[in-house]
């Protein structure tokens, strides 16, 4: 379970680099939130959804 929910961020943290790279933003942390905020204000899945948050909490840390 535990291995899951890190593959899960890994996955969340990747989409948001690819997101600020098409952008042709800086990929900074701040950008990352972002990018993260508006992939989570668009998805249905609970669990996904907790994800971005936990992945989010990760780049504030």
């Amino acid at each position: 379970m535990v291995e899951a929910n890190h593959t899960e961020i890994s996955l969340a943290l990747g989409e948001a680099v690819l997101e600020v790279v098409k952008k042709g933003q800086e990929v900074s942390r701040e950008n990352l939130a972002r990018a993260m905020k508006s992939k989570a204000e668009r998805e249905s899945d609970d669990e996904r959804l907790l994800d971005y948050w936990r992945a989010c909490h990760i780049l504030a840390a």
